[in-house]
């Protein structure tokens, strides 16, 4: 795959909306539902569940941001994203307290959370104000999502250590 050249701010938001799709549509079209199947604890399951559903209203408005900026929707590989997937995946197996389990499937959604956000909070000030508009809520309901997968390892992780 050729480097992609990026030679004024159009492009980065070309390549960052890209990457956004990427990586929205991958959470919304299995892998939380994979992580969710694994959790043990009910409240965080619930949590991946709820996001899912958000997750596939992000997917939507990266679709309509590409065309309301007139340029062809594209989905661009994230390559740190699938490492990420994948060290999730070899790591998970190999915990075998569900407690413990549990706080690193929050944690790995956490570090999704953050990626997602900081893409998010690039592209707000590099695009029109109508596409940023329609982005904002994602970027908000990312942090939101952060804030009670914070809470879902603080809580989990008391629960690890008072079981001991």
């Amino acid at each position: 795959m050729p480097a992609v050249k990026v030679s004024n701010p159009r492009d980065l938001v070309v390549q960052l909306l890209g990457e956004l799709l990427f990586v929205e549509r991958r959470l919304a079209d299995g892998v939380i539902d994979e992580v969710r199947r694994s959790v043990a604890d009910e409240e965080l399951q619930a949590l991946l569940e709820r996001h899912r559903d958000e997750t596939k209203a992000h997917a939507e408005r990266v679709e309509t941001a590409f065309r309301m900026l007139e340029v062809a929707s594209t989905s661009n590989l994230s390559r740190p994203f699938e490492s990420a997937v994948a060290q999730h995946d070899e790591l998970a197996s190999s915990i075998l307290d569900p407690r413990l389990a549990d706080v690193f499937h929050a944690q790995a959604a956490l570090h999704t959370e953050h990626w997602e956000m900081a893409a998010y909070r690039t592209l707000l000030p590099l695009v029109p104000d109508h596409v940023a508009q329609l982005l904002r809520p994602s970027f908000d309901e990312e942090g939101e999502a952060a804030k009670q997968l914070v809470r879902a390892i603080d809580r989990l992780a008391e629960e690890s250590a008072h079981a001991r």
